[in-house]
């Protein structure tokens, strides 16, 4: 009898602590990152250049962290620009006024080019269309190893 007192008890204990008034529900919410004012608020994005927002607000925090200053994925110096390397590629082909890019991609000093040509072509014009596109890239483009794979294109 004394044992089923006691869980009542407790029971009712939790009952009425759980219904009790909250005054101030409101501000007791919960944390709201908009209205804190004690301290910089490192996830607003106010005055910031959005480009490179997770690169100063997040990795640079960290010291232990590599310095990323001239890295990203623009024109910053030191970074490893690719982008403007394929568009270059893609201007030499189009430059030549034969071929039609297919694609052009990149990995470390490897450079794969993919072209189109007019009408069908026998083995040895394919070998002879590959060697002048390759010798215009090689010119442009000296820091890469330029594979160029020519295809018809029968249309």
């Amino acid at each position: 009898m004394l044992k089923k007192w006691i869980v009542f008890s407790v029971v009712l204990v939790f009952i009425l602590s759980g219904c009790q008034s909250n005054r101030n529900a409101a501000n007791d919410a919960g944390y709201d990152l908009r209205t804190d004012q004690s301290k910089t608020n490192y996830m607003s994005n106010r005055g910031k250049n959005q480009q490179h927002l997770v690169e100063d607000d997040i990795t640079n925090q960290n010291p232990n962290f590599l310095d990323l200053e001239q890295t990203g994925s623009g024109g910053e110096a030191g970074a490893g620009n690719y982008g403007n390397d394929t568009n270059k590629a893609k201007q030499v082909i189009a430059d030549m006024n034969e071929f039609v890019t297919d694609s052009v991609w990149i990995n470390g000093n490897r450079m794969w080019v993919s072209v189109y040509k007019k009408g069908m072509l026998s083995n040895q014009e394919r070998i002879n269309a590959e060697a002048s596109l390759h010798r215009k890239l090689m010119q442009a483009l000296p820091r890469y190893q330029i594979e160029v794979r020519v295809k018809e294109d029968r249309r």
